[in-house]
């Protein structure tokens, strides 16, 4: 098993704000996307488990965690321009 440290979080972290997607409604980066995966190809990290996902299905839904409701995320600089305004 691959163990993390809080530095290592740290910059994972700072990585991946770069291109972090946001709830287009409150900003929330907590947004679950409906998709279908392969139940027979994934990986599990720091007891996180990844699957491997089906490109060829284009139904995807998407949920705000915060808005408890249906959501369209985009990019978090959009929001921050969108939220500048």
């Amino acid at each position: 098993m691959l163990k993390t440290t809080k530095k290592m979080r740290e910059d994972l972290r700072k990585l991946r704000e770069k291109d972090l997607i946001v709830c287009d409604m409150c900003g929330s980066e907590e947004v679950s996307e409906k998709i279908w995966v392969d139940v027979n190809s994934y990986i599990a990290i720091d007891g996180e488990t990844y699957y491997k996902y089906n490109t060829d299905v284009d139904d995807s839904q998407y949920w705000c965690e915060k808005c408890y409701d249906m959501t369209h995320p985009q990019h978090i600089t959009e929001y921050k321009e969108k939220k500048d305004e």
